[in-house]
């Protein structure tokens, strides 16, 4: 069960920072590309959010595809998102090294089919703010947090204060043209402004073990749209409640396109362990 944890402390990291979109706050972005082109570069974090908000307000929703590695439990998964501050929604069939998972995230309750049923023919179990069972506590406030940090404003907004860009490049991902931004993250400055106690307590984790910032990459293409984020961030281990080093990556695709989110249904779904 610790493991299984982990690996959903991960997804839901992947989630949280991986939400770009909607409207931002912030300035314009200003500047031109590094290459003297006509592609507008962002000239800070805040510029960048606000960027990429306002090309995709119009574009709520997105096909995702994820890799991640946390604390040796390494994770693939690919589904869908719909960004929103007050209807976010997603859905996720994921291989991980303990088996098969799905997670759904509607109506601020979280979903998830373990690899392992908790009552036979209920592969499913609910965690929404009634639930207070011991796998629910180590979970903390992963639902919380995915629900708020599914509006799309939230993803950059995380760094505005402490992060800052330090290279911008063009490249290609999968034939197409994209800007790739890389920010450089103070983790003393992100550990100042955390109001999360559980990430405020594994930043300062991560800094008496000598870490000082980690980069989070993020490539866009010609029309602002993210096309790939990827960063390694110190995270709570709801195992041990000490900080772990979370590797994610998400692509995205198909920007746009309607999402179907649906819970499942009531009699699959277990009743959470004391």
């Amino acid at each position: 069960m610790r493991k299984t944890a982990i690996a959903l402390s991960a997804f839901a990291l992947a989630v949280t920072l991986g939400a770009c979109g909607d409207k931002g706050n912030g300035g314009e972005a200003k500047g031109a590309d590094s290459n003297g082109g006509g592609t507008v570069v962002a000239a800070n974090v805040v510029d960048l959010a606000k960027s990429i908000g306002d090309k995709t307000a119009d574009k709520s929703s997105a096909h995702m595809k994820l890799t991640a590695d946390a604390a040796g439990q390494k994770i693939t998964g690919e589904g869908d998102i719909k960004f929103g501050a007050q209807d976010a929604a997603m859905s996720m069939d994921m291989t991980t090294s303990e088996g098969n998972m799905s997670m759904v995230l509607l109506d601020a309750a979280l979903y998830i089919k373990l690899p392992t049923e908790l009552e036979p023919g209920k592969p499913w179990i609910k965690i929404d703010s009634s639930s207070n069972s011991e796998l629910a506590k180590a979970l903390g406030s992963m639902t919380e947090q995915m629900s708020k940090n599914a509006d799309p404003r939230a993803t950059l907004k995380e760094f505005e204060k402490s992060g800052d860009i330090t290279d911008t490049k063009e490249e290609e991902i999968d034939g197409k043209k994209t800007t790739h931004y890389t920010i450089t993250v103070d983790v003393q400055k992100m550990a100042d402004g955390q109001t999360d106690e559980t990430m405020k307590t594994a930043m300062n984790e991560a800094i008496k073990a000598g870490l000082k910032d980690f980069m989070v990459d993020v490539w866009l293409d010609e029309e602002q749209l993210p096309v790939r984020i990827a960063l390694d961030m110190p995270t709570p281990n709801p195992a041990t409640g000490a900080s772990t080093t979370v590797k994610t990556q998400i692509d995205y695709s198909n920007w746009g396109e309607p999402v179907d989110v649906t819970a499942p249904p009531a009699e699959e779904i277990a009743k959470l362990p004391a």
